[in-house]
């Protein structure tokens, strides 16, 4: 299944492509759980400790913290069209795990968006 968020993925693959001391200083692997209707349809894991993103479940890494948002929820984020504080306010954006590291994410989103 192809989702409008898989985009949103590449771009933050391609902007850690010769930045991987931006992405290990982040130091957390997010585990992204991408729904559609209600029901998650595709994982996505930002392993920021190797610099590697990969759809898909953790591989040999543990978890810091997931997030499920919906497709739809994580293009507007990446895009800046919605906050993902008030998201997560609204309850569109869930995080369990580590909260805290989620604030790091921040600026390679902003990188995501400048390419979408």
């Amino acid at each position: 299944m192809i989702l409008s968020s898989d985009a949103v993925f590449q771009k933050i693959s391609d902007g850690l492509k010769g930045n991987e001391a931006k992405a290990k200083a982040i130091n957390g692997v997010f585990l992204y759980k991408i729904t559609k209707d209600g029901k998650a349809v595709k994982e996505w894991t930002l392993d920021l400790k190797n610099a590697k993103i990969y759809e898909g479940p953790a591989k040999d890494v543990k978890v810091d913290t997931t997030l499920t948002v919906s497709d739809e929820d994580m293009v507007d984020i990446a895009v800046g069209k919605l906050n993902p504080q008030s998201a997560f306010m609204k309850g569109k954006l869930k995080i369990t795990g580590n909260i805290m590291l989620t604030q790091k994410l921040a600026p390679l989103l902003k990188q995501a968006d400048a390419k979408l």
